[in-house]
């Protein structure tokens, strides 16, 4: 062991230098994607409706009102989707009639005058979400609609009944109106996988659109819906939110339910891990959606609370403890716009920046894999429990067949077994990165408290060319770090680089303080633009 920790340092120096050197050839050279891709993808054309770019507590104030009806608002919603998912292919089922016959009887309520309709129409009028169409992640339950996970094994699972999130939000008033791919067992940062393919972005169609929720990134992105559910146990909610240039949240520790979630969390420990979190075009939607996810347990994280950002504490961390077994470098314009927004922040809240000092940063992908394999929620046993073959998956078989188009598993999946019988024969191999793991948590709650952030990149690229992110899997480690952690984190757009696609950073808050954040990325989306409504490529109407 002592060996493998004094010789990571230079192992990572060569990784890292393979991986530069590989994707020079791949960018400048051998242009492996365009043969599949195309050399640039087209964008998804403008969304003219005026509703689709109305924010959804806006749009649930005006169904009140009157001002807009239910119906409309999810034909608008629907009929986007019919327009851009084409391109797209990130919504893989619907439920559109049922969300339209749901909105019809909203409506039909809420105008009629009979006196026998004043209760239901009272108890309508208080659901805060009322009439908001919304997408969710194909790996929570939607009743009647696919719940597969990607998994071919998994072809024929419609879900009989909602996920709890779900259930949640159907309570606030939201209608939810389709299921969004993802990617396979939600194990990789891009989303594809055999039963629906893969996703796009809406920025830039030759470019992926992260994962593992990358199918509601691209979609809430591209206007096809305002407001989206995603989980996250990697960055799977903050790496599609930063590629597709959107908002999204990874909440504290077990506030949002998982049950209905596949693969799902067997543990105490994989269930900290796990945030079911809202992804949405604007940060005003943030805190309403996640109330209405979180449900009762809203009211540990003291959502309708006044946040003051007078003398904030701001930290982060320096390059050369950026994590090791990752790209070389962290792309030049998203360390620029974070030095922005901490000059911004300096100047208009009287924050002070300075730098967190936590070295243990660089062990940020095997102090996720330690702390994941000590939580005794396997991988192996969920997959041998969705398939119907009695013979054993060979991994590294499976990875090979994988990688020449013969498997029905994505290799990145058979990677996470191949990781697990590691541990299971050498279950100490990772202990000295499970304690340092320990101690780095206590370390960034105690620096962190009620009054500082950390900012932190998302990725070390903006949205790569599709299959590009195999060559530095490990990159994951930076959204990742933070779900074994225990911390809430905020992804916030900062607009977009010299090539048109977006920026972002995260931003990370002690546990507990969602709304710290939340109140931050609100303030940047003033000064940075939030959510681009403008798409760089040439545009198609599919």
């Amino acid at each position: 062991m002592d060996i493998l920790w004094e010789g990571l340092p230079v192992f990572s120096f060569a990784v890292q230098t393979i991986e530069s050197r590989i994707a020079s050839l791949w960018d400048n050279y051998f242009h492996v994607s365009e043969f599949v891709y195309g050399k640039r993808g087209v964008c998804v054309p403008q969304p003219k409706n005026p509703i689709l770019h109305l924010q959804g507590h806006v749009i649930a104030e005006k169904i009140k009102k009157r001002e807009l009806t239910c119906e409309e608002t999810s034909k608008a919603f629907i009929e986007r989707i019919h327009q851009v998912n084409p391109l797209l292919n990130a919504v893989v089922g619907d439920r559109f009639e049922e969300a339209i016959a749901e909105a019809r009887y909203i409506d039909k309520v809420l105008d009629s005058d009979a006196p026998e309709c004043d209760e239901r129409k009272s108890f309508l009028l208080g659901k805060p979400l009322l009439g908001v169409p919304v997408t969710v992640k194909e790996s929570l339950a939607c009743k009647g609609l696919s719940h597969t996970v990607g998994l071919v094994d998994r072809k024929d699972a419609i879900a009989s009944e909602d996920a709890k999130v779900v259930e949640n939000l159907r309570k606030a008033g939201a209608i939810p109106i389709a299921v969004t791919n993802c990617s396979e067992l939600c194990m990789w940062c891009e989303t594809g996988n055999q039963l629906y393919g893969r996703t796009n972005n809406p920025y830039d169609s030759s470019k992926m659109a992260g994962g593992s929720s990358g199918g509601e990134g691209s979609i809430i992105s591209a206007a096809g819906s305002v407001c989206g559910v995603g989980s996250d146990v990697g960055g799977s909610v903050r790496i599609p939110a930063f590629f597709n240039g959107i908002f999204a949240h990874k909440p504290s520790p077990s506030v949002v339910p998982s049950d209905g979630h596949e693969p799902e969390a067997g543990t105490v420990a994989s269930s900290e891990f796990l945030g079911i979190g809202p992804m949405c075009r604007y940060a005003d939607d943030l805190a309403p959606m996640l109330k209405a996810m979180a449900g009762p347990n809203a009211r540990e994280l003291g959502l309708d609370e006044e946040v003051d950002l007078s003398y904030l504490k701001i930290y982060t961390v320096h390059q050369s403890h950026f994590p090791l077994l990752t790209s070389k470098l962290v792309d030049s314009e998203l360390l620029e716009r974070q030095k922005q927004v901490c000059n911004f922040l300096e100047q208009h809240f009287c924050a002070t920046v300075r730098d967190a000092g936590i070295k243990s940063f660089k062990y940020s992908p095997l102090i996720w894999i330690a702390m994941c394999s000590f939580s005794n929620d396997k991988l192996g046993a969920k997959l041998e429990h969705y398939r119907k073959e009695t013979e054993k998956i060979n991994p590294a078989v499976e990875i090979f067949k994988s990688l020449i188009g013969y498997s029905k598993y994505h290799w990145a999946t058979m990677s996470v077994l191949l990781t697990e019988s590691f541990h299971n024969s050498y279950p100490g191999a990772f202990w000295k990165f499970f304690e340092v793991g320990s101690r780095m948590r206590e370390d960034i709650q105690d620096l962190l408290g009620n009054d500082g952030i950390l900012l932190y990149p998302s990725y070390p690229h903006t949205a790569l060319a599709h299959q590009r992110c195999s060559l530095a899997p490990m990159n994951f480690s930076f959204p990742g770090i933070f779900n074994v952690m225990h911390l809430p984190v905020t992804q916030c757009p900062l607009g977009v680089n010299s090539n048109g696609l977006p920026l972002g950073v995260q931003i990370v808050a002690g546990k507990n303080n969602d709304k710290l954040s939340i109140a931050v990325a609100k303030q940047l989306e003033k000064e940075f633009g939030g959510w681009k409504q403008w798409y760089p490529g040439k545009s198609s109407n599919p």
